[in-house]
């Protein structure tokens, strides 16, 4: 047996990009670019939960079609916003306030100067899916586990249906129910329900009939599209804040504050995107990529010649 894993993929990428800075000037310069993107492929298989990797992505749905795989890219967010600053303050002898404080007061007061970083961004592209294993809508046996020489080649996961006329954004979107579960359904079976398996194609037996009460394969896969459903987004505001003391004409002390999620704002995980688990669209984490977990700061001192 040849098991080969191809790491072609076909992609897409348009953007609409706006810069603006300012060199510093009167204690202030500022780089600002704000992006709208669309981006799309077919690398990133069935249960998109992360960026495809140097090796092509999760395990495609199936050989016969990449175009069952196309859709919006996990890790290019819609709308990004970031921003790089640094602010002398205006405090501290010779300066808008405070000129005339004395050497002492400028000491502890004067010449300090504020840096920060502030992303705000639109969440992540996910989408639903049923595990493998559980049935195979296709006929394709993709879905399906399987052993072949000895080695058990997983089933892949599989993309459910849409339902018409139902947003995938529920009222009162929160982390307990980030995606309507009623959005989407089990290919083939209409007495699906949500929290289930769907086990349409699940298999047969040695006569030829489906297991159990399955549902027979319908020939096609689920028509509900990668990255059909937009995660949770970010805000993050890091700053630091530090001042140079002259020991001597070639020493200098720097004494400096720094912290990343200043406003420590809860920047929410990726939810659950399992059909047949209870949880589907249960987010139970927060995350840490892009400094976006807790608070956190660190003070130092260091000397510079």
């Amino acid at each position: 047996m040849i098991n080969n894993r191809s790491t072609g993929a076909d992609a897409s990428y348009h953007s609409l990009q706006l810069e603006a800075s300012h060199r510093l000037q009167n204690g202030l310069e500022y780089h600002s670019v704000f992006t709208y993107a669309k981006a799309l492929a077919d690398n990133q298989g069935p249960a998109q939960i992360g960026f495809a990797g140097e090796n092509g992505g999760q395990r495609s749905t199936t050989p016969l079609s990449a175009r069952v795989d196309f859709g919006n890219v996990y890790g290019t967010r819609r709308l990004r916003w970031n921003t790089t600053a640094l602010y002398d303050l205006p405090i501290g002898r010779g300066r808008l306030l405070g000129a005339d404080m004395s050497r002492v007061a400028d000491l502890f007061a004067g010449g300090w100067r504020l840096t920060s970083i502030l992303t705000v961004q639109t969440g992540p592209y996910v989408m639903p899916y049923f595990p493998g294993g559980q049935g195979d809508p296709s006929g394709t046996g993709s879905g399906l586990t399987t052993a072949i020489a000895g080695f058990s080649m997983p089933g892949r996961d599989q993309h459910p249906d849409d339902v018409s006329g139902i947003s995938r954004r529920p009222r009162g979107q929160n982390r307990l129910n980030w995606t309507n579960s009623t959005a989407f359904a089990c290919p083939g079976d209409p007495t699906w329900t949500p929290g289930n398996a769907c086990t349409t194609g699940a298999g047969y037996d040695a006569s030829g009939s489906p297991i159990g009460n399955h549902p027979l394969p319908i020939g096609r896969f689920g028509n509900n599209r990668v990255g059909s459903v937009e995660g949770p987004g970010l805000v993050n505001l890091s700053a630091g804040l530090s001042k140079s003391f002259a020991l001597t004409e070639s020493i200098h002390m720097k004494l400096e504050g720094t912290f990343t999620n200043v406003l420590n704002h809860t920047n929410l995980g990726d939810p659950n995107m399992d059909l047949s688990s209870t949880s589907f669209g249960l987010i139970s984490n927060s995350i840490g990529s892009d400094f976006g977990g807790a608070r956190t700061g660190q003070v130092a001192a260091r000397l510079e010649f």
